[in-house]
């Protein structure tokens, strides 16, 4: 039997091997100090965690379980096993769960957050935006003066500064909003990302657009891009989903329209990893990105051109494919015209996007061309559970995983999704 000593030293392995997602290994460390003491918590929790990670849900809740067997009111337990629930898109359970821990501690700020972005990854946008407001107070970002601004319909000569949150592909997304602010009577001064500001200085919605980081000019009130659809109380019925809300630059379209005049294919650009910096801080089962090699069945469709949007992440993996893999690459992409220049002009001259959970989803998206987006088994609030359209972007259709890391059934379905398109355009 294994000493006290020894189960101390198993058990932090146990967590190097977790920190460092060697999931497999930490769970056969935890596995080895439950057979010598089966009510050992932390290691049962941690296991908990561990299957979770690599989408073993079922694994997971048993773990989690076995502890509130025993004690059933151990509120982090409570709240991973809702987490596990919500990965796994059974929000009729999580929701509950979520609720019942905030009854027993009102004050689990980890459950209040969770249970908004279970509200609204369910659709229910009302109850998910009051849920959220909680959060936006705490962290400063509930605009206030915006709302009261709104409340008295009174934006007209007001100056409304922006500022970015999340990701590049969180701005795309939400800069929108600025469009109906300036519809409004508001003047919009948006502090971006450096690498957006040449693509949204072709937005007349923006009347200032400044780098981040800036010394604030005089507004008369502020909101983070990604707090605007909260501060509007938006539901799926009021988003500003009118596209296109992006434009590329004409004179680069007409440009890279000479490029594909003689391809007469259907005309397909596609996008396979994320940011890994940004990936790489999910659990596996969230993380976006999918292996080029997954895209191989297409390359059997007669009648499509496959054209690369991937640009740094990934790239490397296109040297790993067989050299019979017809993938057009793009040298020098946005280099010379500024980030995601040539991207968006190439987009407005393609006839379908593929793309995984990234920027380049939100760009063909807000410049209203068809786009196919492919998610992992646990997404983001803004994909809603159990659809294959969104609310936000009325050209686009959601392919996700079924299965925890199946890439391969979503490219089967693309496949066949494709095959269906072909056959049409050769019937008209």
């Amino acid at each position: 039997m294994a000493t006290q000593t020894n189960l101390a030293d198993l058990y932090d392995q146990a967590q190097e091997y977790q920190k460092t997602d060697q999931h497999q290994n930490a769970i056969t460390c935890y596995k080895n100090i439950l057979s010598t003491n089966p009510l050992h918590f932390s290691a049962l929790f941690n296991l908990g965690c561990c299957y979770l990670a690599i989408g073993k849900i079922e694994k997971a809740l048993a773990s989690f379980d076995t502890i509130l067997s025993i004690n059933p009111n151990v509120i982090p337990v409570l709240y991973n096993k809702a987490y596990t629930y919500k990965t796994a898109g059974q929000l009729d359970k999580a929701i509950p769960l979520y609720q019942y821990v905030i009854g027993l501690d009102p004050d689990y700020d980890h459950a209040h957050l969770a249970l908004g972005f279970a509200y609204l990854i369910n659709g229910d946008f009302e109850n998910g935006w009051k849920q959220h407001e909680r959060y936006l107070k705490k962290s400063g970002k509930n605009g206030e003066k915006l709302r009261s601004l709104l409340k008295n319909n009174n934006l007209t000569g007001k100056t409304i500064a922006l500022h970015p949150e999340g990701g590049l592909g969180d701005s795309l997304h939400f800069i929108r909003y600025a469009q109906r602010l300036q519809a409004m009577g508001a003047t919009v001064v948006a502090y971006v990302q450096k690498s957006l500001i040449p693509l949204f200085s072709l937005c007349p919605y923006i009347d200032n657009i400044l780098p981040l980081n800036s010394p604030l000019a005089s507004y008369d009130a502020q909101a983070t891009l990604m707090s605007l659809p909260a501060i509007f109380e938006d539901t799926e019925k009021t988003f500003p989903n009118t596209v296109p809300y992006l434009q590329a630059d004409e004179t680069l379209v007409q440009q890279w329209k000479t490029y594909f005049e003689h391809d007469n294919n259907l005309k397909i650009g596609i996008c396979w990893q994320a940011d890994v910096h940004n990936d790489v801080s999910r659990l596996p089962i969230a993380r976006r990105g999918c292996l080029l090699k997954y895209f191989a069945p297409l390359q059997n469709i007669l009648g499509i051109s496959l054209y690369s949007l991937q640009k740094y992440d990934g790239v490397e993996e296109i040297a790993q494919m067989p050299s019979d893999f017809p993938l057009h690459v793009f040298d020098h992409l946005d280099e010379q015209s500024g980030p995601f220049m040539d991207t968006a002009a190439i987009i407005k001259n393609l006839d379908l996007v593929i793309t995984v959970d990234t920027a380049i989803a939100h760009l063909a998206g807000g410049l209203g061309k068809k786009v196919w987006l492919l998610l992992p088994y646990a997404t983001d609030w803004r994909w809603i559970n159990k659809r294959t359209d969104s609310p936000w972007y009325p050209t686009m259709k959601i392919f996700k995983q079924q299965t925890p890391f199946d890439w391969e059934a979503v490219l089967n379905e693309i496949t066949q999704e494709l095959n269906t398109l072909i056959n049409k355009k050769e019937q008209r």
